[in-house]
């Protein structure tokens, strides 16, 4: 489409000419053949053009979209910096009082500093454009980082989302501020330092409609799957419908989904004013009972129920789940029965074929596999036998133990929960994926624990079809943290459910995915890594190779290490 003004090009379903700003004659009326002219109604895909001018405000892709508007990356070219503006879609620019709501709820948060908010730097008003300009923030939103973790969001994540977000409430709480329309799409998640920071937008947008006849289509489920009963009911709402949304939130984080099935408007509203939700703790049992009561206490119908605030709610929860922003380094060194636990700083790596950048907390992992006599000790200590003994230690010659033969090579015919077991007897566990990856490739995205060179006997236990061999006996092919024996001996088992979807485009902190189901029947299995003895091929040997089994196997091929 051409500008009736300065005769510049710019797309058909733009509103404004980027060049010089005039309204778009597609958002005026055509002409048909007949001569008369035909409203057009503005399309909501595309408000503006990419490179529009909104005062020194120069916006760039489109990086959100909703009912009422669309967000842009822009740049501010009077105080050079990125910002993020939100512009009110065309169709409801004329609305007066939708617009004098628009600029006022923006106002809110203007100036306003707090680490869980996005601020409102200024307000953009002209006849035709009405538009908040915001802090910009890196990072998706929390819907997005729910769908990444593919189910329930570990505790520790949670936690620690869930203390971010009443910060920020607490804060809003403070000045006198309620949200009205907390929901997963009206946070932004920035990683900064390997934490998950949630960044609240949007406050009190959820009143701008208010006195209107205007419907948002496609937004009243999302609204209404977070609304209080208070608000179904029409009745006044202070602090607690904030704490109840945030309830909604962090039952999907925890369950991975809502407590309330409904699908059709109406019928969720009324389930949030009759209806009681499923116990979270029977959809995730390994959730701990202070996140499940907070979880059912900000549900609770009558407001005067909820919490009684959210600080309240906030020292709470932090005091019972230990939340901390910085975790404490783990202890390295012997840790008992000749462990030798090796520090993987914490930062950032190349993850999986694809190179994606992950950030890990720093970890303890063992420099080698766990040996038969290791687990021989255990055995001794604890009685320990599984409840399926079928080719358990298949491989000792008797239940009294290994040969000596034996005693320094990786224990095998061990199943994930025997693995399990063994690390919890020193107070250690399994590594996650990610964990050994970046325990196995260091931060340069090498092939080999050793580098690029290719696999000799001397770096690895390669192209030897004749079983396990003593572990320890490679040092030429340690990791760059000292880790030995990483590939070529046996497959490792990793705590981490098989997806290779989540292993791809998981989240970008402290990825992982507990198998929490074990056995043939449901179809689980669990990661390994490392290649084993019976391959002589080098691709199974490189940092990347991965396998799995279901949790229960027991393979002459499968060992493990331990992490903390």
């Amino acid at each position: 489409m051409r500008c009736p003004r300065c005769g510049a090009t710019h797309p058909d379903d733009a509103s404004r000419c980027p060049a010089c700003g005039a309204a778009s004659p597609a958002f005026v009326g055509r002409e048909t053949t007949g001569g008369s002219h035909v409203p057009v109604q503005p399309p909501l895909s595309r408000v503006v053009g990419e490179g529009t001018r909104l005062g020194s405000y120069r916006l760039g892709r489109r990086i959100g979209e909703g009912g009422m508007s669309a967000v842009y990356e822009a740049w501010d070219e009077a105080l050079d910096r990125r910002v993020a503006v939100k512009v009110l879609h065309p169709n409801l620019v004329g609305d007066a009082g939708i617009r004098r709501r628009f600029l006022r709820e923006g106002r809110i948060t203007n100036g306003w500093s707090h680490p869980n908010v996005v601020p409102v730097l200024d307000t953009v008003a002209t006849d035709e454009v009405v538009a908040l300009v915001m802090q910009r923030v890196d990072g998706p939103t929390l819907a997005d980082v729910a769908a990444q973790w593919r189910g329930g969001m570990p505790e520790r994540e949670l936690a620690e989302l869930a203390v971010g977000l009443l910060d920020g409430l607490a804060a809003a709480h403070a000045r006198g501020v309620v949200h009205r329309d907390l929901k997963p799409g009206n946070v932004l998640v920035a990683a900064e330092g390997g934490r998950q920071v949630p960044r609240i937008i949007d406050f009190g947008i959820a009143r701008v409609l208010e006195g209107t006849t205007y419907t948002l289509t496609g937004a009243v489920l999302g609204t209404c799957r977070y609304m209080s009963p208070e608000q179904v009911r029409g009745e006044p709402v202070d602090e607690r419908s904030d704490l109840y949304a945030l309830g909604i939130v962090l039952y999907e984080l925890a369950t991975g989904q809502s407590p309330f099935a409904e699908t059709q408007p109406y019928a969720l509203m009324m389930a949030h004013t009759s209806k009681e939700p499923r116990n979270a703790a029977e959809l995730r049992p390994d959730l701990s009972p202070a996140l499940v009561r907070a979880i059912h206490a900000c549900l609770a119908k009558d407001p005067d129920a909820r919490p009684e605030s959210a600080e309240a709610l906030r020292r709470e929860l932090a005091d019972a789940l230990s939340v901390t922003l910085v975790p404490p380094a783990p202890r390295t060194g012997d840790v008992g029965n000749g462990h030798d636990l090796r520090l993987v700083p914490a930062g950032t790596f190349l993850h999986g074929a694809d190179r994606r950048e992950v950030w890990l907390d720093a970890f303890a992992i063992d420099r080698l596999p766990v040996t038969n006599a290791q687990y021989h000790a255990f055995v001794r200590a604890t009685g320990y036998r599984p409840d399926d003994p079928d080719r358990f230690l298949a491989h000792w010659p008797s239940p009294a133990g290994p040969s000596r033969a034996q005693r320094e090579h990786p224990v095998v015919f061990v199943s994930l929960r025997d693995a399990a077991a063994y690390a919890g007897w020193l107070g250690l566990r399994l590594p996650s994926e990610a964990e050994w990856e970046k325990a196995a490739r260091g931060t340069d995205g090498r092939r080999y624990p050793w580098g690029s060179a290719p696999p000799t006997l001397e770096r690895a236990w390669f192209g030897q079809r004749t079983g396990t061999a003593p572990v320890g006996a490679r040092p030429a092919g340690a990791s760059p943290y000292g880790v030995e024996d990483l590939v070529g001996l046996v497959w490792e088992w990793c705590s981490d459910e098989d997806d290779p979807v989540f292993a791809r485009e998981g989240p970008a902190v402290n990825p992982r995915r507990p198998v929490r189901e074990a056995g043939r029947d449901e179809g689980v299995a669990a990661v390994v890594r490392g290649g084993a003895w019976i391959f002589d091929d080098p691709k199974a040997m490189r940092t990347t190779t991965r396998a799995a089994y279901p949790p229960d196997a027991r393979l002459v091929t499968v060992g493990f290490r331990c992490a903390r």
